[in-house]
């Protein structure tokens, strides 16, 4: 199934587009992670700090979150375990420059993945098809690093 096949049954399904939550203070990254998202039919909530991602969250919710490790108001690992209590279905990943962030193959609690910059379009595709092609009572909890990431879903 294509990302936008994906899309298309998920908007189907619950009468909207599925929402990408990216939090990225790279102006510039965030703009073409946004476009990344939108050509291919999601809904992009684009925030550059904790305090934008937290309002954002609360007014719109999302599907999947892409969290910078380092933003410039606090510390983007802690940002998604707070996302992740108050969004349990959804897919929470931290996007890094760094590579100790799960490289032991330990994840941080309750972050789905850890993607390490430059990350892939193909990559992220395939955490958005696996929102949208996965039920929300039935969120599968895909637990991996970015070596196992690139693997195909």
């Amino acid at each position: 199934m294509s990302a936008a096949d994906a899309i298309d049954r998920f908007t189907a399904y619950h009468g909207r587009q599925p929402r990408v939550l990216l939090v990225e203070d790279d102006r510039a990254l965030g703009r073409m992670l946004t476009w990344t998202f939108e050509v291919h039919g999601a809904r992009a909530l684009l925030a550059s700090t904790c305090a934008a991602a937290r309002t954002i969250t609360s007014a719109a919710g999302f599907d999947l979150a892409l969290v910078d490790a380092d933003l410039p108001d606090g510390d983007g690992v802690m940002l998604a375990q707070a996302l992740r209590t108050v969004h349990r279905p959804a897919v929470v990943a931290i996007c890094s420059g760094r590579h100790g962030i799960g490289g032991s193959g330990h994840l941080p609690p309750a972050v789905d993945a850890v993607l390490i910059k430059p990350v892939p379009t193909r990559l992220l595709l395939n955490l958005l098809e696996t929102v949208c092609r996965t039920a929300p009572h039935m969120m599968p909890g895909i637990r991996h690093t970015r070596d196992a990431a690139t693997r195909p879903l």
